[in-house]
């Protein structure tokens, strides 16, 4: 190998080397595994093959059963994947409908394309793919699927933060590139439940694509609403109106815990959940009109993400409200593990509810000058 690369070098003109491998090097586990043949396999007994980690319920298995559950109610649903069947969950469904299920290769371009033209005969294609892997496809989602109003879905694996994989398998584009898509359906749940519950209702639009996006790994125990206003979960009640915080997706779990510490700190944020984050619910308006300031936290690019949609949002309702955003910079996320990107990114609760009680000061301060501070304490 080593010689054919050298030679190759030496050339001096464009070369091609073909060269034929072997999986694993010939190791009985990997040349077994026909599926994947140990693409991506993680920390394994080099006897066995057997994965090490221990083993607990992923986002991508919730979704692959409940799709199994969706494909065995609806014999309209067929799925496409682009050479990634095991990894976002389509085996199951494949081994039971593999006659409704088309694997492209890798072509997301050609499967995005292919999905409009199944819409258009009367079946709902649900394509499963990495979040980063839309991004290949976007002119067809755009003009193949969104102009013609196709009702296609599209299962968006791997969003936000991914962590180890590096730069380019982040998926911190898709809440900016499916904002600017006319007739884009997306939403963002943030636990299993939820899950099922917006893959459901994306599946059962057939005049406009739908996403429905969650990141990679263990899915976090639901959490569950106080209440559900016009379509807005609300799942924690500050003891005073001074900031509500407006959580997307999975960062569900951070908010609430950044709202509790805000509190002992004597700050009420009520955080909420609008489940789907494009169309945004009309009702954020009138909520977000009762609190001092509103804060944004997401795992996308803040660069054209859903806290630039709310701005924008209340700035044509005529609303005047602080608002700030959390969320990832304009730039490619190295390599690392989830937890330690998100604490770099400062997204995490410790460091949002100092944020949070920083802002409220600057809020009150601007509200109440110091000399009109002092008249309020007189009077008490």
């Amino acid at each position: 190998m080593e010689r054919a690369l050298e030679q190759a070098k030496e050339f001096g003109e464009p070369v091609l080397v073909h060269v034929i491998t072997e999986k694993g090097k010939g190791h009985k586990p990997a040349v077994a595994d026909f599926a994947e043949k140990f693409h991506a396999v993680g920390i394994v007994d080099p006897e066995t093959g057997t994965p090490l980690a221990k083993s607990s319920t992923s986002w991508t298995n919730v979704f692959s059963d409940e799709l199994l559950a969706l494909g065995k109610e609806r014999k309209d649903i067929v799925a496409i994947t682009a050479a990634m069947l095991g990894p976002t969950g389509l085996d199951k469904f494949e081994s039971q409908f593999p006659e409704r299920t088309i694997d492209v290769g890798i072509a997301e371009q050609h499967a995005v394309t292919s999905a409009a033209g199944l819409a258009f005969a009367g079946l709902h294609p649900v394509f499963a793919v990495y979040s980063t892997f839309l991004n290949r496809a976007f002119d067809q989602l755009l003009l193949d699927v969104s102009l013609h109003k196709a009702g296609v879905t599209f299962v968006l694996d791997r969003a936000g933060i991914t962590g180890d994989d590096g730069p380019s398998h982040h998926g911190i584009w898709d809440l900016a590139l499916t904002g600017m898509v006319p007739t884009m359906r997306v939403a963002a749940p943030r636990d299993a439940a939820r899950l099922r519950e917006t893959l459901r209702e994306a599946v059962a639009v057939n005049d406009a694509p739908t996403a429905v996006r969650f990141p990679k790994g263990a899915v976090q125990a639901d959490i569950p609403a106080f209440e559900r206003r016009d379509g807005v979960d609300v799942l924690y009640r500050g003891e005073s109106a001074d900031v509500l915080l407006i959580s997307i997706g999975s960062m569900a779990a951070i908010a609430v815990e950044a709202a509790s510490q805000a509190y002992r700190e004597g700050v009420g944020v009520t955080v909420i959940d609008p489940r789907w984050v494009k169309p945004l619910p009309a009702s954020l308006v009138t909520m977000a009109d009762r609190y001092k300031s509103v804060v944004v936290l997401e795992d996308g690019i803040k660069h054209g993400g859903i806290a630039s949609s709310i701005s924008e949002q209340f700035r044509e309702a005529g609303l005047n409200v602080a608002l700030h955003s959390i969320g990832v910079p304009l730039e490619f996320i190295e390599h690392s593990k989830r937890a330690e990107i998100l604490e770099d990114l400062g997204i995490t609760a410790q460091k949002i509810s100092r944020d949070i009680v920083e802002w409220n000061s600057t809020v009150e301060e601007m509200q109440f000058p110091e000399h009109e501070n002092a008249d309020r304490k007189q009077t008490r």
